[in-house]
């Protein structure tokens, strides 16, 4: 808005003295006032005296929206009013020109300083996307940059003209306003408006910040004509309009997928376009672009030139030094030397891979597969050296190391992975074994101790997750006595209370704290670990509150406690520790926004404050955290592919959801959800002896029975479910007799909805049985329910079904 020379007829709204005119539109004008009463200048939009009623209307939901949204990045509403019958809104003062006339005065941005402005723009439209507002109308003279260089956005929700209507730029006026230049396709087409029309409108602001023009339509002259360009024209590539070069490649990619016309196409959030614009400017991988081993290195090596490039030559150096040292070997002692100088570079050129590149990469977008070859590499090398380890404690911790390494990635629960979980126990059970070698040494370093601690804690992870809790709760004991040893050694280090509270966190799961897992059923126990987790967690954000580590791992214990509060039955704690969970992954997120496990466990957090908010009786609200986990998750599994871990939560995520969309009564949705989640994880897509998976395939056949209409159809589903959890090796642990009476105690109402009443006692007679005496809160609606029914009550299925 640039200034006008222009004053009204009278000096004073209301208490608010008009100093002078900030811009004139046909429907309003927006004046620099001063407020006595709170002594500050505000910019006050007054409504023009002949403006329509829709006009009127529409300054009223502008007020109502903006008023909901609190943020740094958006113009604040102090309040609205009238005089007379002149409505007007109160806003924040804002010192600073438009974008607009910003990109007038200086012409197109340098990449480097328009992402960052554009990051400013899309984290406060996150804020409003999350509470149901979309903005409709971004264009560059809806957004403010202050003196300080704080990005402010105006008019939110509304679309006014503050041009004249025969411009390209000015707003189309109606039931759905748009300004045509920076309006999506499905905004011209009048279709349903989604997050994704903000998308596609911040692409063509991006792009005109970036080139100095408009995508398309750079000839139209009225709005009609701008409006058929959005819909006709395909944007120009950018490297096509700018210096060679400058955009050739990342954000070129960046900018056509932020315009794609069909919105399936386009970046699925605002968030997904920051993490790009983020990973852009940490000279990361983007979601954007295909994740190849060669786009994926090359973005690594970049970032690394000279360690890169000294690795490169030690490894020219080492393939030419093999062929001299084999011709040596048989000549003379300096054969000998020679062969001891290469074991020293094969082995140096191992720990490269391991330590320093796969570290370096262990969190990035669609890092999964080059880790995988990373690692493979190394422990060729390495295997290859094994013999070697007898006398060389060192080297027995790098093998260790590596192994842990592959271990984690083939198989860890809910790290990126590839879901191999039987041979990450094989590895797991490598690094363990070689800890005599090197761990044992009384001056051995607290580090040294606490990768020792991880070792034992992942195995025992996976342990559980193929059913085998006896052996995991031993590995928990290795790992408590390596954690009291170190925590002697150094009491005050925060690594060292992180695995401390991680070994809390574990040995919760393992008592009883989630219904997914294999556990031992005591509950009441697992709750003292996990108040001791949250509690050592807090130390360490207290102690470091700016580490991003630290928040994540917080996030984890209140997400164990909500899971353990679930189980326990008590809804209301679980919703309140889902919540601090979102908040907590929300944060970690920002603070490393190139992490991708970070990213991706903001979705997993969301989904499962989904299902405690089910329980707790707010299905509605699950809805809407289903619908922006299942956002974040499409982003995360499109960045990596090869993320197994990943492609799995998805799935999973959507079978969840047809709690919520069954409790709304939207129960065809529902069994639609149950069916597609059954084909994407049906049986020998994870192992025979996988408890997690197999619980989760039991759960979802449950769900088909219980909401199919066809009885003889909901009794196969049960039985298959109980066959499923029948057939399962392992330990006969809680939560597989769980599982196995949920699954039996469906078959009996299946059969009882087939008019089989005594077949349908028997089952239930036999659910009850599995259930045993001490059934956590979960599941005692379920439990009573088959109690009548053994006992001949016919028993409605209770309104709360876990």
């Amino acid at each position: 808005m640039s200034p006008s020379a222009s004053v009204p007829m009278q000096d004073r709204i209301a208490r608010f003295e008009l100093r002078h005119e900030l811009g004139r539109g046909a429907q309003a004008t927006v004046w620099l006032a001063f407020d006595p009463q709170l002594q500050r200048e505000v910019a006050l939009k007054l409504i023009h005296p002949d403006a329509e009623a829709s006009s009127v209307d529409a300054w009223l939901h502008e007020a109502r929206l903006m008023a909901t949204l609190t943020h740094p990045g958006i113009v604040t509403v102090h309040e609205a009013g009238r005089d007379g019958d002149r409505p007007f809104l109160v806003l924040e003062r804002v010192e600073g020109p438009t974008l607009a006339q910003r990109l007038r005065d200086d012409g197109a941005m340098n990449a480097r300083e328009a992402a960052c402005l554009m990051i400013e723009v899309l984290d406060a439209l996150a804020f409003a996307h999350q509470r149901g507002v979309v903005h409709r109308d971004l264009k560059p003279s809806n957004v403010l940059v202050s003196a300080e260089g704080q990005v402010k956005q105006l008019d939110f929700g509304i679309a006014k003209a503050l041009q004249s209507e025969d411009s390209p730029d000015a707003t189309l006026l109606g039931p759905r306003p748009f300004t045509p230049h920076y309006a999506s396709p499905e905004q011209v087409r009048g279709e349903p408006l989604t997050t994704a029309t903000d998308v596609y409108s911040l692409g063509v602001l991006l792009y005109l910040m970036l080139t100095g023009q408009r995508p398309y339509g750079v000839g139209a002259n009225t709005a009609e004509h701008a409006a058929r360009c959005v819909l006709d024209e395909q944007p120009a590539r950018p490297s096509s309009v700018s210096q060679p070069g400058l955009f050739k490649g990342d954000l070129d990619k960046l900018l056509l997928k932020a315009l794609e016309k069909d919105i399936s196409r386009r970046y699925a959030s605002v968030d997904a376009l920051a993490a790009d614009l983020r990973a852009y400017l940490g000279g990361y991988p983007l979601a954007a672009r295909a994740p190849s081993a060669g786009y994926l290195l090359a973005k690594f090596a970049a970032r690394n030139r000279l360690a890169v490039g000294l690795s490169a030559l030690a490894l020219v150096s080492l393939v030419g030094g093999f062929a001299a040292t084999a011709w040596q070997m048989h000549q003379t002692d300096q054969a000998r030397q020679a062969a001891e100088r290469r074991f020293a570079q094969v082995r140096q050129m191992a720990n490269q891979l391991v330590f320093r590149y796969h570290d370096q990469i262990h969190n990035l977008p669609g890092a999964v597969a080059v880790r995988q070859a990373l690692l493979d590499d190394a422990s060729k090398y390495l295997d290859g050296l094994a013999e070697e380890t007898a006398g060389d404690p060192s080297l027995a911790r790098e093998l260790a190391e590596t192994y842990q390494r592959l271990s984690v990635l083939q198989g860890e629960i809910f790290s990126p992975g590839q879901e191999r979980v039987k041979t990450a126990l094989v590895n797991a059970e490598k690094a363990t074994s070689l800890q005599s070698q090197y761990a044992a040494a009384p001056t051995t370093a607290p580090e040294v101790l606490n990768a020792a601690v991880d070792m034992w804690l992942n195995r025992a992870t996976i342990e559980a997750r193929l059913g085998r809790v006896a052996r995991s709760l031993q590995s928990l004991q290795q790992a408590a006595v390596l954690t009291q040893r170190v925590r002697t050694l150094a009491p005050d280090d925060l690594q060292v209370i992180s695995r401390q509270a991680t070994l809390e966190g574990r040995l919760g799961l393992s008592l009883g704290s989630n219904v997914s897992q294999a556990n031992l059923g005591r509950v009441q126990e697992a709750k003292a670990h996990w108040d001791a987790a949250v509690r050592l967690f807090q130390q360490l954000v207290d102690r470091e509150p700016d580490k991003p580590e630290w928040v994540h791992q917080l996030a984890w214990g209140w997400v164990g406690q909500m899971n353990w509060a679930m189980l326990a039955g008590d809804y209301g704690m679980a919703v309140q520790a889902g919540q601090q969970a979102v908040a907590l992954r929300d944060r970690a997120s920002q603070m490393a926004p190139g992490n991708a496990h970070f990213f991706h466990q903001r979705g997993a957090a969301r989904n499962n404050l989904a299902v405690a908010l089910v329980l707790h009786g707010e299905p509605e609200t699950a809805l809407k955290l289903h619908a922006e986990c299942a956002e974040i998750l499409d982003v995360s599994n499109a960045a990596d592919p090869s993320n197994k871990t990943a492609v799995r939560d998805r799935t999973l995520m959507a079978l969840s959801s047809a709690r919520a969309l069954s409790a709304v009564g939207k129960r065809a949705e529902a069994l639609a959800a149950v069916r597609d989640a059954l084909a994407k994880m049906p049986v020998g897509s994870f192992e025979p002896d996988d408890f997690y998976m197999t619980r989760w395939r039991a759960e979802g056949l449950v769900w088909l029975a219980r909401l199919t209409e066809k009885p003889a159809a909901a009794a196969e589903a049960a039985r298959e479910a109980v066959a499923l959890v029948a057939a399962l090796p392992g330990d006969q642990h809680a939560a597989r007799q769980w599982a196995l009476a949920q699954a039996q105690g469906e078959w009996a109402q299946a059969l009882l909805a087939g008019g089989d009443r005594n077949s349908a006692a028997t089952a239930a007679a036999e659910a009850v049985r599995q259930w045993g005496n001490d059934v956590p809160g979960f599941y005692r609606p379920l439990l009573e329910r088959d109690r009548k029914l053994a006992q001949g009550i016919d028993a409605a299925t209770v309104a709360r079904i876990p």
